[in-house]
């Protein structure tokens, strides 16, 4: 875009997006499409250009002041013209615009940058409005109760794929049986996913059922036999269909005792979970709290990604060292948590980049984890809002590593 526009101007606002996948869209509106339409926000008046297809359920159902048609704007001729594309959004967009006496607008990040040029061609001035996902950041009540419907679906999911786990019987190698078949991360997650697709959850960005090893990575989706006595990091973060509201959970479960070095870390992650939890308040920064965990986990012998937090020596732990080059990290290698909301990571940020005070009504993770490529990885995270007196947790799964 040509510039960016202040924090707190509040100029016309044009969004052209579809609200499946652009929070703004759905946030603003309340009305879920899946096709791009045109949004001005301008004032106290919120306008909607929809198709026919959608005009009449967009005048039901979003929050807009006025919904318009696109055949207004001469849509149908334009088409008939053989217009197409950007060209056709534009020229309508310029139609609309015009009507209203409206020549500079502001845009999200994620304006289309083919429709952007096509709409500065026709002498319309753009803006990216800066902060604008911060208007999504205090949860009102209604949002509130959506993210809890989601957090409560995702405990119950997880309960059924660790009930799976201790029904299973241990086989050769110790790898475990279900049913009279092979037991695998692949058949854990569907579990999972089976169960949340019941109670009107999708997982659009997966779920993690990482055994032994392979949890070292923590974006690792999980693959193959799973085995008695070997960690599991399972994180579950689904989206509920029908109102958009994502939550995310994280438990580290075994069958049976894992190894003494897992129990080490797993004991070490829950408290610095427990000590992230009770530091957040109104007016921290999500930095501060990163910090305070990452000092208790250097503290126990184990590395940060913060500089001068590495023990290159190894004589605090034995092959917890790590130099640059070397391969996975090892240690507390993320960030503490995030905001959680129309999208699975937004503002605010717990980590390096959190320097906003967290504010009541922000709703957040505390997701500590440690990770040695030599055996695994243990995370633990809850979801939790912001109140006026510290923060209440919206998850109640138990914190239970053998199973």
């Amino acid at each position: 875009m040509s510039e960016t526009a202040t924090a707190g101007e509040t100029g016309p606002l044009l969004i052209v997006a579809d609200s499946y996948r652009s929070a703004e869209q759905y946030h603003l509106t309340r009305f879920l499409a899946p096709d791009a339409f045109i949004t001005l926000q301008q004032g106290d008046d919120l306008v909607i250009l929809a198709s026919s297809l959608e005009y009449g359920r967009a005048s039901k159902e979003s929050r807009a002041t006025s919904v318009r048609n696109l055949d207004e704007f001469g849509f149908r001729e334009l088409s008939a013209a053989g217009v197409k594309g950007d060209e056709l959004s534009a020229s309508i967009i310029d139609r609309f615009l015009s009507d209203r006496g409206v020549r500079v607008v502001d845009v999200p990040r994620a304006f289309p940058l083919g429709l952007a040029d096509a709409l500065r061609a026709k002498g319309i001035a753009l803006a990216v409005r800066a902060g604008l996902e911060e208007r999504r950041r205090t949860k009102r009540p209604d949002e509130l109760a959506a993210i809890e419907a989601t957090q409560r679906a995702t405990k119950e999911a997880w309960a059924l794929g660790v009930e799976a786990l201790r029904r299973a019987t241990v086989g050769a190698d110790r790898v475990l049986q279900l049913d009279g078949a092979v037991f695998t991360a692949e058949r854990l997650r569907a579990i999972v996913e089976g169960a949340l697709l019941e109670r009107g959850c999708g997982s659009p960005e997966g779920t993690i059922c990482a055994p032994g090893a392979q949890a070292a990575d923590p974006h690792q989706n999980g693959t193959g036999p799973l085995r008695a006595n070997e960690a599991i990091v399972m994180d579950i973060y689904p989206q509920n269909n029908a109102t958009r509201y994502y939550a995310d959970m994280t438990r580290t479960v075994s069958k049976g005792e894992p190894p003494a070095e897992i129990v080490r870390m797993y004991d070490l992650v829950r408290r610095a979970q427990d000590a992230g939890i009770a530091a957040l308040r109104p007016g921290v920064s999500g930095r501060e709290v990163h910090e305070l965990v990452e000092d208790l986990i250097f503290a126990a012998g184990y590395d940060t990604l913060r500089p001068g937090q590495q023990h290159r020596t190894g004589q605090d732990r034995p092959g917890q060292q790590h130099r640059p080059g070397e391969g996975t990290p090892r240690g507390f290698i993320h960030g503490l948590g995030h905001g959680v909301g129309l999208q699975i990571h937004e503002a605010p940020s717990l980590g390096r980049a959190g320097t906003t005070p967290l504010a009541e009504g922000d709703v957040v993770t505390v997701e500590p984890g440690v990770y040695d490529p030599a055996v695994g990885g243990v995370r633990l995270e809850d979801m939790l809002v912001i109140t006026a007196e510290g923060a209440r947790n919206l998850t109640r799964a138990p914190r239970q590593l053998v199973i």
